[in-house]
């Protein structure tokens, strides 16, 4: 039997790799609520609202005030300080020393009370000299002259060198009461640096409870943001775990489809015949042979 032009064979496959049936409407969810949160604009939150930086406390407040008067309208104890220290160094103290004041005058006034007190005296020394003199019979004589005139220098001495001498222990006892009192002043400047600084000191503890304050006024409103910021995230995160659940390779779909071409009918029907006749000689008998050929052809045929 003669047949038609015969050729080779090609195959054309398609192959699809569907994620697992199950999973797939949990996939489908997750981009419709994706798109929703787009469209709502949740995945660009909004800023926090309200403020961010805590205000300064009260106490903060009165540190600083405190702290900025200090340092621009000074401390009286400087000044005074200050003062006391200049007129040490320019002379005003000793100029003002009452004890060198009162030597001074002692040495060029006269006291006419003690003048008063020792003529009195002398008087006194003198009648005495006379009436011893006289008893003697010498009154007038050199000797009485001279006694007269060294019971006088002695009388002056005694009284004189005597009540200069308190009163130069009082002018004494003056300057060094004065000069104490310029080395509590010279004492009392030295402390008064220390004594001012102590505003700074208030003012700096004051500071120091008003920034704990202030921090802790920061860290409630840092709690607020990150709670806000929580939930503007929290349907996003809710979508991003949700999405991790669900994925992995839980299997999936494979499907291939061919389609195969060439030979001619003829060598078709003869392949078929002989594909026929096999069954045919399994049935057996002229019954077999003549199933055998018609199944043959048909066989052929495809």
């Amino acid at each position: 039997m003669g047949g038609g032009k015969g050729g080779g064979s090609s195959t054309t496959t398609v192959q699809k790799a569907d994620p697992w049936e199950g999973q797939q409407p949990y996939l489908t969810d997750i981009f419709q609520e994706a798109q929703k949160l787009y469209n709502n604009g949740g995945l660009a939150p909004d800023y926090y609202p309200g403020q961010t930086v805590a205000g300064q406390s009260q106490w903060t407040q009165d540190a600083l005030k405190m702290q900025a008067d200090r340092a621009q309208n000074g401390s009286p104890l400087i000044d005074n300080a200050s003062n006391a220290m200049n007129n040490i160094t320019t002379g005003q103290a000793l100029a003002d020393n009452q004890g060198l004041n009162t030597l001074n005058q002692l040495s060029q006034e006269d006291n006419p009370y003690v003048d008063e007190l020792y003529n009195r005296a002398n008087s006194q020394v003198q009648a005495d000299l006379d009436g011893n003199f006289n008893r003697a019979g010498r009154y007038g004589s050199g000797a009485h002259e001279a006694a007269a005139a060294d019971a006088a220098n002695n009388l002056a001495a005694q009284m004189y060198s005597s009540l200069w001498d308190k009163r130069a222990d009082a002018a004494a006892q003056a300057g060094q009461l004065y000069n104490t009192g310029v080395g509590q002043q010279v004492v009392a400047s030295q402390t008064g640096q220390q004594l001012a600084n102590q505003a700074y000191t208030d003012a700096a503890a004051l500071s120091e409870a008003g920034g704990m304050m202030d921090d802790y006024n920061q860290q409630l409103i840092n709690a607020d943001i990150d709670r806000y910021n929580y939930e503007q995230q929290q349907a996003l995160l809710a979508l991003q775990n949700y999405n991790n659940l669900i994925q992995g390779n839980y299997g999936g779909t494979s499907t291939t489809t061919g389609q195969q071409s060439g030979g001619s009918t003829v060598g078709n029907v003869l392949g078929g015949g002989l594909s026929g006749a096999g069954i045919g000689s399994m049935i057996g008998g002229p019954v077999g042979a003549g199933i055998g050929a018609i199944a043959g052809g048909l066989l052929g045929l495809f």
